[in-house]
């Protein structure tokens, strides 16, 4: 898996977002993508849910994990 630009993870218009990578426009997340996100000094991969209303990130075991964006580094897994 390579990692896509290091940024911030934001929100907006009622969507997650990756924003601030050098050299990229920013990036609306989608059900299924896969990020690494910067959580007190250390990094954890995510995957992001959607079900239509709500947003949710998932760790690598199927937990839940609530993160407030904004100021977030996270980068994009592919």
């Amino acid at each position: 898996m390579s990692r896509e630009g290091e940024g911030f993870l934001d929100y907006g218009s009622g969507r997650y977002k990756l924003v601030g990578r050098p050299g990229c426009a920013d990036y609306s997340l989608h059900n299924g993508d896969m990020l690494e996100v910067c959580s007190q000094g250390r990094w954890m991969r995510v995957q992001v849910w959607s079900d239509g209303q709500r947003w949710q990130f998932v760790d690598e075991n199927g937990r839940r994990i609530a993160f407030e964006p904004g100021g977030l580094c996270a980068r994009l897994l592919s």
